[in-house]
């Protein structure tokens, strides 16, 4: 049933196109660009909330990233890039990871740590394939099928990344709680998990003021529920042009405008 509605919606959207370029064609480019903007509109719930990572920068602006390469899993090569860039532009001291994986990640952010700096990522416990209700699911079968941590494991950013194990879900994260210039969500996909995440990066962040980024945003479960924040509240999120990065800005537990420059 899912397969069907998948096709039928693919031919929908083809439909809509053929529908909009024969429709548009006699108009000037501005008015079809601006039309398309529209249709986008109805197929990307993100597109007004685009933002490019140039944006979040400052010039001149340099970091360290690595391993580039990405595999299975993983986020792509821009997405680590951006990864690095906030946590460096951040000044960040304090992150925490929700969803270690691989370790990836969790190794190109500890490079633009500074030397007293720290990362804590969390993740299932070894050989764990199960989330706390018993449940399987993709992203916690992912946790036997690589040692979590493992592209970290042996380098010289390991000395400021600190692995915990636990289910988000039942963690106790009161000992980091009011710490963290940034946070990166990248656990379990579902909209129950996307919610609970989020609401524990709230209190993680510091009173001050510091980043939530969630990984897969305009996928999975993620989507539904950021797209109901930045409608049903308010939320002023966006989304890293090529990416699936959505980044808010998070000030006494609440998001605020984020600083550009």
């Amino acid at each position: 049933m899912t397969a069907l509605f998948q096709q039928l919606a693919s031919a929908l959207t083809g439909l809509a196109y053929s529908l909009w370029h024969l429709l548009t064609f006699p108009f000037s480019r501005s008015s079809r660009w601006r039309s398309l903007r529209l249709l986008s509109i109805c197929r990307d719930p993100f597109v007004l909330e685009r933002i490019p990572l140039s944006r979040l920068l400052p010039e001149p602006f340099m970091v360290a990233v690595g391993p580039l390469k990405s595999l299975d899993h993983n986020t792509s090569e821009y997405e680590l890039v951006c990864l690095a860039a906030l946590v460096k532009n951040a000044g960040a001291e304090q992150v925490f990871e929700i969803g270690t994986y691989d370790g990836r990640s969790s190794r190109a952010m500890a490079m633009n740590l500074p030397d007293r700096g720290r990362l804590f990522t969390l993740n299932l416990p070894p050989g764990q394939d199960f989330n706390e209700v018993g449940e399987r699911n993709v992203d916690s079968c992912l946790n036997v099928k690589v040692v979590s941590g493992q592209r970290f494991l042996g380098t010289a950013e390991a000395a400021r990344i600190e692995q915990v194990y636990g289910d988000s879900a039942t963690f106790d994260f009161r000992p980091f709680e009011g710490r963290m210039d940034l946070v990166f969500i990248d656990g379990s996909h579902t909209r129950t998990y996307a919610e609970n995440d989020t609401e524990i990066a709230r209190r993680l962040v510091k009173a001050t003021g510091g980043w939530v980024v969630w990984h897969d945003a305009t996928l999975y479960g993620v989507a539904p529920y950021l797209r109901q924040q930045i409608t049903g509240q308010g939320w002023p999120l966006r989304l890293i042009d090529g990416t699936t990065l959505m980044v808010g800005y998070c000030r006494e537990g609440r998001f605020v405008t984020l600083p550009t420059q």
